[in-house]
């Protein structure tokens, strides 16, 4: 059971995703009918470990083995999604056991999701649209963890 629930119409959602750099590239997903794109990633299984739950799903999504290095962010976001909901997310770097694929890669196991790779430097400028945006624009250094607030809909 993932640690996603609904209230009173607001929604509450822990998630784990991953940032894995490769040659000046961002890994990234896209959902159909989405305007912008997210680091892979998904919620956690009540009972799972944040490693835990990324390990399986970059393997159920990408159908790939990952490393997991150190917690890169702790972001707290608010945003719409058919009602407001606040999620609690763990950004880690990774790195993925095979190496980068070109072009866009459908998910293994949802259909309406598409991984591909971005530059960094776009991701990070805000020329390409990634959520969470206040992660990308102050992308932390390794050894360094980030807390960020996003307030991605109207107060």
């Amino acid at each position: 059971m993932d640690i996603l629930f609904t209230k009173d119409g607001q929604k509450f959602s822990y998630r784990i995703a991953g940032l894995a750099i490769k040659d000046g590239r961002l890994l990234v997903q896209r959902a159909d009918g989405d305007d912008g794109l997210a680091l892979p990633g998904g919620h956690v299984a009540f009972g799972e470990t944040s490693a835990e739950t990324l390990s399986r799903e970059f393997w159920e999504e990408l159908g790939l083995e990952i490393t997991i290095g150190e917690l890169a962010a702790v972001g707290e976001v608010f945003w719409d999604w058919n009602g407001p909901c606040q999620q609690i997310g763990l950004y880690y770097w990774v790195g993925l056991k095979a190496g980068p694929w070109e072009g866009a890669r459908p998910s293994a196991e949802k259909s309406e999701i598409e991984f591909l790779w971005v530059p960094v430097e776009d991701a990070a400028s805000g020329r390409i649209k990634v959520y969470p945006k206040e992660l990308m624009e102050r992308l932390p250094a390794p050894g360094r963890v980030l807390h960020f607030t996003s307030h991605q809909t109207e107060k």
